[in-house]
């Protein structure tokens, strides 16, 4: 009697035992095996491609594993053989906070033979490969290394620095699973899964994962305060290192998003990476003739802040981009745009920042003629200019300070209101910018570019005038001549002294 009456007591507490565990699962969500399984492997079809979060595959895997098998094929190992006659030694992975791990600059040496790094993204049969331009600027050998190992030399199809994109090509054959699958650039979102391949540090074929942290990134101090010229990137915390350059950041799918393009050596967490919608405009051009047309207008724009607002009389529901200054001798210039006016839109197309301007005119292809709505003496009237072609203007604006081929000291220097000037951001700035160093030079290690000089040996440097005459007062001096200059904003002491 005694024993039924435990037995009874064990069926009821195993009974009691199973409903409360019933019950949590219920209450919590908790899901059994099988049901988890099948939600692993099945996206709801609501949910947009790309947004989901990885779960493990019937094999146990997460889709980072099926990720890796695409994108790996398509990407390569890039060594480049260089001759350096500029300030070209480090590449702008690194930002202007000093070189790679502390490593001081190299000197004595007028023409250093390097040998640099990179990654690259096949993008078609016939062998193209789409990189970094600071990957292989100043080659004079190019060797690819296929993931499978084959090796290959490349020659270079077309580059634009302003952009950083570069295309190469390798001779066949190219298998299908070697050509890299492009994505859209302009659909990502913050948060999204980024997945970046290469090879750091010649560790060949790297994959890492982060998110897309930000979009549309700009105005970023790359390689000693040169950079691109045109800056849209995007930022992820996908760890990016030196030998990444010119690989693909990819998505969830594989779809290649960026180029990966640059990093801050002293953070963590903080890569960029070129849209691929924007690679993929520069790389139609360089297919049809090996360089890029852009057009022009010739103004330094400025953002329409609050001030400029008040001191205009600016309503807030007015937006455009404040006209600095207009250069002589322009299509601004010619057709009669002056300081002082906002340009509220572009053939319609309302302009609401600077980069957003500079890259609708940089879009129009030279001899273009368009339409702008400009904002004049509380008025909005209707004005039209024909553009130029932007390289034309560069190779103009950034000729050296003087006709000899070595420069006095190693320096070349541009006026301040000159392209170059634009472009470092000291546009009109009293001085002239340095745009050039040359290695193993008296100045090499001691001015960067973008530095503005504005005292040399007790004399004050207005303009390029001002910085020949001192040039000539001083070339034959044989002790240290003081420099004084600009650089972020800091006036700074810099001795420079002549070779004996």
């Amino acid at each position: 009697m005694t024993g039924n009456i435990f037995k009874r007591s064990l069926v009821t507490i195993g009974f009691a035992a199973i409903c409360i565990a019933a019950g949590f699962m219920m209450a919590t969500g908790w899901e059994t095996p099988g049901r988890l399984s099948a939600q692993q492997i099945d996206t709801p079809a609501s949910e947009p491609a790309g947004y989901s979060v990885p779960m493990i595959d019937k094999q146990g895997s997460s889709p980072f594993v099926k990720v890796a098998e695409i994108v790996k094929p398509v990407v390569v190992n890039i060594t480049a053989e260089k001759s350096v006659g500029g300030q070209g030694a480090i590449p702008f992975d690194i930002f202007d906070w000093g070189p790679f791990f502390g490593e001081p600059p190299r000197r004595n040496s007028r023409k250093p033979l390097i040998t640099s790094g990179g990654s690259g993204i096949i993008i078609d049969k016939d062998g193209r490969i789409l990189t970094n331009n600071h990957v292989i600027s100043d080659a004079e050998d190019i060797t690819v290394k296929l993931a499978n190992g084959d090796e290959r030399h490349a020659e270079i199809i077309g580059t634009d620095p302003e952009t950083d994109v570069a295309l190469i090509k390798i001779p066949g054959p190219i298998s299908p699973e070697m050509i890299a699958k492009l994505g859209d650039s302009d659909k990502i979102r913050i948060g999204e899964w980024a997945i970046a391949v290469g090879n750091p540090f010649g560790l060949d074929w790297t994959l890492t994962v982060g998110v897309i942290s930000a979009r549309g990134r700009s105005n970023l101090r790359l390689g000693g305060a040169e950079g691109p010229s045109y800056q849209d990137f995007i930022q992820t915390d996908a760890s990016i290192n030196f030998g990444n350059s010119g690989g693909p950041l990819v998505n969830i799918r594989g779809e290649v998003i960026g180029i990966n393009t640059a990093i801050n050596a002293q953070g963590q967490g903080i890569g960029f990476a070129i849209p691929i919608n924007l690679a993929s405009k520069v790389v139609d051009q360089l297919l049809v003739t090996g360089e890029v047309h852009r057009g022009y207008l010739g103004i330094y724009p400025a953002e329409l802040d609050d001030i400029k607002r008040e001191a205009l009389g600016i309503d807030d529901d007015i937006a455009g981009i404040f006209v600095s200054s207009v250069q002589p001798d322009t299509p601004a210039e010619e057709g009669g745009l002056e300081g002082g006016e906002v340009i509220t839109a572009i053939e319609g197309k309302p302009v609401r920042n600077v980069k957003e301007f500079r890259f609708i005119i940089a879009d129009y292809p030279p001899d273009s003629k368009i339409e702008m709505t400009v904002w004049h003496n509380n008025k909005s009237r209707k004005m039209k200019f024909k553009l130029g072609e932007r390289s034309d203007y560069l190779s103009r604006s950034e000729q050296p300070s003087s006709p000899q081929e070595n420069f006095w000291l190693g320096i070349n220097v541009a006026s301040t209101r000159s392209g170059a000037g634009h472009r470092y951001g000291v546009d009109g700035m009293r001085g002239v910018v340095v745009i050039d160093v040359e290695p193993g030079s008296p100045a090499a290690g001691l001015l960067e570019k973008g530095d503005v000089i504005t005292e040399i040996g007790g004399i004050e440097i207005e303009n390029l005038e001002d910085y020949q005459h001192a040039a000539d007062q001083l070339k034959n001096r044989k002790k240290a001549i003081p420099f004084w200059v600009n650089r972020d904003g800091l006036r700074t002491f810099v001795p420079i002294r002549p070779e004996k």
